[in-house]
């Protein structure tokens, strides 16, 4: 009788904590979430499936990582980020020498509000096509490099690709060049030979970007760094999608594995990437660069581009890349062109895009016809059957798998960098983009997004209606899981 009762008390005490933690969970949930639909399904899976439920909450739902960035802003030196919105100091888009629409100036004053980043005027940017042309530039610039180099990815693989930035990278070092390296932790591990040895090997400082050990990192290790920067002399850029390994370079029959594109950038918008550099350096392993040596004045460009850098993550108060979409979105009249490879818009994005097809604009939406993800791949084409009744475009790319990032509004303005159009990549990665105000720099892009489009084949609901059942079927199970990204 009395192992009865013992049994019954330690179930009640079990119970009772379990209780408290779930209480615990759901303030949690409460005081921190921000849209209705997020909150109800993180409470539903705490309370449905108790012990399964609070721990996949703690290591996928909780975000501690902004009160670490806040503390690291504030040992440099800077303010803290805050859901305070304010104009920063700097150029208006008027004085970039171009006759801007209201909607445009209008769009500007939003994204420096909520970037808190200046516009930057008189920079130069020129794209950059396939791996082979962006990896031979880039390793160009380091082995041009006099007084430092900044290099920050999400993948860095010591392959065929890899080890050719090693070897710059080594090189520098040994010219007497500074060069600090960040990689993000799971990115490191690709190819089962981490990077960060090797460089360390070489005498390179590396650091990893939020390592899952067991320890208070734990809670929040699916938090990465998807940013893809190089910045040589505080003076030359390079940003994107692209990470570094052999996949960006051709087969052996000299064929692309994948289609990508990244950017080379001059003029002072790099020094706004070196300030996410910095900041990300010290957030890793807490040195604090010396503004001095790794920030010189840029100098603009005569005759250059109007641009300003987005750097976005979950340590800040905002969803600063999806609020500048949803703005451009919205000033758009004639046509919008986006390339991405995973397409898996949040509520507020597919309303914005379904908004500005029922206004008028032709919306061109390319996603890969075979995704290197395949289950992604179905599930994103579970969600797109509202968008196309409401008369936006699909077109599927045929392979090689295209990991192309790119947005193009009205032949006036482009947004390129690291972001896809999905709840992790805008709300629980570290990502870099640029913004550009510019009607040459638009149409360049125009015409090669038009380009890709016109190799595509078009998704309408014919061809969605078409798909094998189990795949439809499938898509929609998959689909339900997206308020927990």
């Amino acid at each position: 009788m009395s192992l009865d009762i013992t049994t019954w008390s330690n179930g009640l005490l079990i119970a009772a904590f379990v209780f408290c933690v779930q209480f615990l969970a759901s303030s949690h949930i409460l005081r921190t979430k921000t849209q209705v639909r997020s909150a109800v399904a993180w409470l539903g899976l705490v309370w449905l499936a108790p012990g399964f439920g609070i721990i996949f909450y703690v290591l996928f739902g909780m975000n501690r990582i902004r009160r670490r960035a806040r503390m690291t802003r504030i040992k440099r030196g800077l303010a803290p980020r805050t859901g305070v919105l304010t104009d920063p100091a700097g150029p208006s888009l008027l004085e970039a020498g171009t006759k801007a629409p209201t909607r445009w100036r209008a769009h500007a004053k939003l994204a420096g509000r909520v970037t808190r980043t200046p516009l930057t005027l008189g920079n130069r940017i020129t794209p950059l096509m396939g791996g082979r042309e962006a990896y031979d530039a880039m390793i160009e610039a380091i082995d041009n490099a006099s007084y430092t180099v900044a290099l920050t990815t999400y993948i860095f693989q010591a392959d065929q690709a890899g080890r050719r930035f090693i070897g710059a990278l080594a090189r520098a070092h040994e010219r007497g060049v500074k060069v600090r390296v960040l990689v993000d932790a799971v990115g490191n591990l690709y190819g089962l030979k981490p990077v960060s040895n090797l460089l360390r090997r070489r005498g390179i400082e590396v650091a990893t970007f939020n390592p899952a050990r067991l320890s208070w990192r734990l809670a929040f290790f699916n938090l990465r760094t998807h940013r893809k920067l190089l910045i040589v002399d505080g003076v030359t850029g390079f940003a994107g999608g692209m990470n570094i390994r052999r996949h960006h370079l051709e087969d052996e029959n000299g064929k692309p594995r994948v289609q990508d594109t990244h950017f080379r950038l001059e003029g002072p918008v790099v020094s706004q990437m070196m300030d996410a550099f910095a900041d990300d350096w010290a957030f890793s392993c807490g040195e604090e660069l010396d503004e001095n040596i790794w920030m010189p004045v840029v100098e603009p460009i005569s005759d250059g581009v109007a641009a300003r850098a987005i750097a976005d993550g979950p340590d800040e108060p905002n969803d600063k890349t999806a609020m500048i979409i949803e703005s451009a979105l919205a000033s758009a009249r004639r046509r919008v062109s986006i390339v991405t490879p995973y397409f898996l818009p949040e509520e507020a994005l597919t309303a914005a895009l379904k908004q500005a097809s029922l206004r008028g604009v032709q919306v061109d939406i390319l996603i890969p016809e075979k995704n290197n993800l395949p289950l992604f791949g179905i599930t994103s084409l579970a969600g797109v059957r509202q968008l196309i009744e409401a008369g936006c475009r699909f077109h599927l790319s045929p392979p090689p798998f295209d990991h192309s990032k790119l947005m193009v509004v009205d032949d006036a303005w482009v947004l390129f960098g690291s972001s896809n159009w999905d709840a992790r990549s805008l709300k629980l990665n570290f990502e870099f983009n640029v913004e550009c105000y510019d009607r040459g720099f638009a149409k360049t892009m125009s015409d090669w997004v038009k380009a890709r489009f016109e190799s595509a084949s078009p998704l309408g609901l014919q061809e969605l209606d078409g798909r094998p059942r189990l795949s439809r079927a499938l898509g929609r199970v998959l689909w339900l899981a997206s308020p927990y990204l």
